[in-house]
């Protein structure tokens, strides 16, 4: 039995080798985020012939609630995450490094994620942009991107390709196509600091064994010298047309003439796979020949006896088309036992599941980590007034190169049979029935109820009193029953202050843009920590800001109180620490509670809490969390709570 499960794991690990689309996993040498409210479980696709056997799954993040990838959900409940940024070793993440137009390979079981693995084609420094072809150079590669594609290009750090720069560093995911160029399904502006790992991808062309050199598809702009290159896998050779992806330390500097990248790991692809069932591949179709001779992403595939799937038809299979397909791997060609090609009426569609974090507007909330503009959807269940921080939807919609831009959403009620947190303003109430509605969810009080400030009663309460109310709902009874509420001292009129994260662009002296939201910048503006200046916030930093929210005539303006700094920092043992902001949920302990689907523990004696203390982490609350990755588990460090 233990020699099975060793060949399994074997299996899988040669499988991850060659699914990444144009990017490799390192074999043979070794190695923000939302509350997920739906009780209904993640399925995995339908096609699959038996989800009790270990799957690999290779495709594009399209939404989460759990994870979604090429359309298909999947439950995240007990998934591992890391990125391969490293040839030698993968960077732990936690499940809110996750976001939309992100490349992943996954193991899945009995429809559950075990593991994902992140993987960037190419990082690097822009040559050059046209903003009206869509294209930019890196390193003499070119980046294809699109807004009107089944799977569009999503960016973080800029919002349209006219803000990009000669210089700028960028990290692409997306798949390298037949002419060398690759299809970004998302790019990345990152500030630099001094960690950079450089990347490239492609075929090999131009094999100089005896200076070791060679040049990619597509790009002759760039030579690559292997001569001090570990080749993975272990007896790996570069040839001609072999797919590789190069690892560098520095970027290509000028030497002899040319414009050399001295590569310190090369990837190569094995041709040669074990055979394998179960494999779901999406990404855009490449080298078509024939039904029984064609790629999806970067895997040769045999579709000549597959089922032709949603109303796909032969003539839809063509080259640039985004497919799904599903079959068993063999002799290095994954035979397809079903293909579906995503068209208008079968678009990949965006799915977000889960409490809103930030809510600046209908137009301007962020869901799972990712920013949507409601403004144009149908509310197929509650209305624009129900949302806020706090609220759990679903929204579905279609993907934007900044967020997602919502057809339909829906305001859900909170997880059902155990203890919750609501807070806002309520409206509907029924001082008779003893009952009022927040955030899209009836409340029910009783003379048991416990309420906040002593002396208070809920007998005088009125539409727009804001409180956080504690209870747990009941799906039986649709309703939620509050065991405390705790009325909020506001004054009408007043400004209102939240906090949140992300990559910074368009940094002036007077504002700066985080995704969607514009951020003003004031002379009583606190930058931390101690000792930053405006000058070091640059296009590409993380940071974390709290501001004030105004709204006038319609309008509304941010204007930050603070703006921390978030630099890469390690923890004494070298580990990296990860940042993770959202609402808590299934709180149990500070040592076993989520923010979103991902772990947390909290019970170290050396955790710092700023502004507040550890009485005051329960379900619902609003935190920013550092901290290392072990095992899954997002170990706390620092942990902030931070206003709605």
């Amino acid at each position: 039995m233990k020699q099975l499960k060793q060949h399994l794991q074997s299996g899988l690990s040669a499988l991850a080798c060659v699914l990444s689309a144009a990017v490799l996993v390192a074999c043979g040498g070794g190695g923000s985020g939302g509350n997920n409210a739906s009780a209904t479980p993640a399925t995995p696709p339908a096609s699959a012939p038996d989800a009790s056997i270990a799957a690999v799954v290779d495709g594009t993040i399209t939404g989460f609630g759990s994870v979604v990838i090429d359309g298909q959900r999947f439950d995240d409940s007990v998934a591992k995450v890391a990125f391969a940024h490293h040839p030698d070793v993968q960077t732990p993440g936690t499940l809110g490094d996750l976001h939309t137009g992100m490349h992943v390979q996954a193991e899945v079981k009995n429809g559950v994620l075990q593991n994902v693995v992140v993987h960037f084609a190419l990082v690097g420094s822009v040559g050059a942009v046209d903003a009206t072809a869509g294209t930019l150079t890196v390193f003499g590669q070119t980046i294809k991107t699109s807004t009107t594609a089944q799977v569009p290009t999503v960016f973080e750090g800029f919002t349209s390709l006219s803000q990009l720069v000669a210089g700028d560093l960028v990290r692409v995911s997306g798949t390298v196509a037949s002419d060398g160029s690759i299809t970004a399904t998302r790019i990345e502006r990152k500030a630099v600091d001094g960690t950079e790992v450089f990347r490239l991808s492609g075929a090999v062309q131009s094999v100089d064994a005896t200076a070791k050199t060679f040049t990619l598809a597509g790009n002759t702009a760039v030579t690559v010298d292997y001569g001090q290159a570990k080749l993975l896998p272990t007896g790996a050779v570069i040839e001609k047309d072999k797919l590789v992806s190069i690892v560098a330390t520095k970027a290509p500097t000028a030497s002899g003439g040319k414009t050399v990248m001295n590569a310190s790991v090369v990837e190569v692809k094995a041709r040669k796979l074990p055979d394998t069932v179960n494999v779901t591949v999406g990404g855009p179709i490449s080298q078509f020949k024939s039904l029984a001779s064609l790629r999806v992403g970067d895997l040769q595939v045999d579709a000549s006896g597959a089922t032709l799937k949603d109303g796909t038809t032969v003539a839809d299979v063509v080259n640039g088309a985004h497919a799904l397909v599903q079959g068993s791997l063999s002799n290095g060609v994954l035979k397809a036992a079903s293909l579906k090609v995503f068209k208008n009426d079968t678009a990949v569609k965006a799915l977000l599941v889960g409490q809103i974090t930030d809510y600046v507007s209908l137009a301007n909330f962020t869901l799972r980590g990712t920013i949507v503009d409601g403004s144009q959807a149908k509310f197929t269940k509650g209305s624009a007034a129900d949302l806020a921080t706090g609220a759990w939807v679903q929204v579905t919609g279609q993907l934007t190169p900044t967020g997602v831009r919502a057809a339909e959403i829906a305001v859900q009620p909170p997880p059902a049979d155990k203890p919750q947190r609501l807070a806002g303003e309520i409206s509907a109430v029924d001082a008779a029935a003893k009952t009022f509605t927040l955030l899209g969810t009836k409340v029910q009080w009783s003379a048991t109820t416990k309420v906040s400030p002593d002396g208070k009663s809920l007998a005088s309460l009125t539409a727009g009193t804001a409180v956080s109310v504690e209870g747990s709902f009941s799906t039986a009874t649709g309703v939620f029953t509050a065991t405390k509420v705790m009325l909020n001292s506001t004054t009408p009129g007043a400004t209102k202050v939240i906090g949140f994260s992300g990559i910074v662009h368009d940094v002036t002296t007077q504002s700066l843009k985080i995704g969607s939201y514009v951020v003003q910048i004031g002379p009583n503006t606190q930058l931390l920590p101690a000792g930053t200046k405006l000058t070091d916030v640059t296009n590409g930093s993380r940071v974390s800001i709290k501001a004030y929210v105004m709204t006038n005539s319609g309008s509304t303006t941010l204007t930050a109180v603070a703006i921390e700094l978030q630099r890469p920092e390690k923890d004494p043992s070298g580990a990296n620490y990860v940042y993770l902001s959202g609402l808590i949920g299934d709180f149990v302990s500070s040592a076993d509670f989520k923010v979103g689907s991902q772990k947390i523990d909290a019970s170290g004696t050396d955790v710092k809490f700023i502004d507040g203390d550890a009485s005051k982490l329960a379900s619902g609350a609003k935190v920013e969390i550092k901290g290392i990755v072990k095992d899954g588990v997002l170990i706390a460090k620092v942990i902030h709570f931070m206003p709605g």
